[in-house]
């Protein structure tokens, strides 16, 4: 036996994907797990059936193997993954991708990957686009006037909630820059627990900084909203006593929207907007298609006779953080865990999507858009919650909910 032979022995066999393209051997390292192999090529695991030749010859033996070390093959000379579909999987391959430096300004901010695809010649090229802040700004303030445009009449009163992070700044600094529009901003933001309290210093700042008037809505106004018996029990601890394991981003987000319309209501508009950006619209379009329903409508949801608008609809996170890295990093360090599987599942989905196929999610954001605007949700508001539900709250959870507020009366059925 020569040294070739004793290292590939001591490595393992060789490993090849076998495609309708062609065969491609991939580099591989005797103390790592076969699974480890595929994670490190980006070969999905499930797009393979995984067949071993004999060390002595004979016919390939279909073994199911993701858990085996590499160097644990003694009795294989070769390990051949055949993909299991006649397409390519490496025509998205990000591992070759020219860098592109910012168009303006010197200092980089941040990156985004685009991929431009062709398809009569079937080949895509991938680049890694460095981004100042003046280009982050400026794509934000883009889509920010796309959104206006097509979703609030000129001359409107629009009230905004912000939180005091990289994505209100990011959103403000948009809306400001529709000075033919005729748009009123008016800024709100609601306390009642640790992490929306710390935003309210950097929230002040920003408005200023925009001559804007900020609304702060402290916490027993806050729990007025909902009714809440107000005898001093902080709001997460009266959510976490009843729902536990939840993630009070669910009941944080119903107070943001009632907090907005009551101020709406007081200036007598019916127009407001959050800072929901392309992840979390496509978060929660992938959780309601899973759930067999259809998107709730974006940028645009009617909820009652109020509008509710997405200003950052098609906005990624890197490139908002990009336009103020300091706020943004400010309200990262102040952020709570979450808890919630199902809240953890879709959104890293949706961020594996994005990182692996540059371009997709934006194309996938326009589809679900234009699904859920053709099919919009029909909101009723509920009498004994005391407001606009999409569907039926069961009784349990009902009674649970109430519990919560503080109210000890039982709940008929409706």
């Amino acid at each position: 036996m020569n040294v070739a032979q004793r290292d590939r022995t001591k490595a393992g066999p060789i490993v090849s994907l076998v495609t309708t393209h062609g065969r491609q051997e991939l580099t591989s390292q005797g103390d790592e797990r076969l699974f480890d192999l595929l994670e490190r090529h980006r070969v999905p695991w499930s797009a393979v059936s995984i067949y071993v030749i004999p060390t002595g010859g004979g016919d390939p033996v279909l073994d199911p193997c993701l858990d085996r070390r590499l160097e644990d093959f003694h009795e294989a000379s070769e390990i051949l993954l055949y993909f299991n579909r006649n397409v390519n999987p490496f025509n998205f391959s990000l591992n070759q991708f020219k860098t592109i430096a910012p168009s303006v300004g010197s200092l980089q901010a941040t990156e985004y990957f685009y991929q431009r695809m062709d398809n009569a010649n079937g080949s895509t090229e991938a680049y890694l686009k460095k981004l100042s802040p003046e280009e982050c700004k400026q794509i934000i303030a883009d889509r920010v006037r796309d959104a206006i445009l097509a979703t609030v009449p000129p001359d409107t009163d629009l009230v905004v909630g912000v939180s005091g992070g990289g994505d209100s700044n990011a959103m403000l600094y948009g809306l400001s820059q529709l000075a033919d529009h005729g748009l009123r901003v008016h800024p709100v933001i609601i306390m009642g627990i640790p992490d929306w309290d710390k935003g309210v210093p950097r929230a002040r700042e920003l408005c200023a900084n925009y001559n804007l008037e900020l609304t702060v809505m402290e916490e027993p106004e806050v729990k007025a909203l909902l009714g809440i018996q107000n005898d001093g029990t902080p709001l997460i601890d009266r959510f976490e006593k009843e729902f536990k394991g939840d993630d009070f981003e669910f009941l944080g987000t119903l107070l943001v929207r009632l907090a907005l319309v009551k101020r709406a209501r007081d200036l007598g508009t019916t127009y407001l907007c959050t800072g929901l950006n392309l992840e979390d619209v496509l978060c929660e379009a992938l959780f309601r298609i899973s759930s067999g329903m259809i998107p709730a409508p974006f940028p645009k949801r009617e909820i009652g006779d109020m509008n509710l608008v997405f200003p950052l609809w098609l906005c990624p996170k890197r490139i908002i953080d990009g336009c103020f890295p300091k706020m943004s990093l400010e309200n990262y360090e102040s952020r709570y865990p979450c808890f919630s599987l199902g809240r953890n599942l879709y959104y890293s989905m949706i961020y594996a999507m994005q990182s692996q196929f540059p371009g997709y999610i934006e194309q996938f954001a326009h589809g679900c858009s234009e699904i859920s605007m053709r099919n919009p949700t029909h909101y009723v508001f509920d009498e004994q919650l005391g407001f606009h539900v999409e569907r039926f709250v069961p009784l349990a959870l009902r009674q649970k909910f109430r519990k919560m507020l503080g109210h000890a009366d039982p709940v008929a059925v409706v």
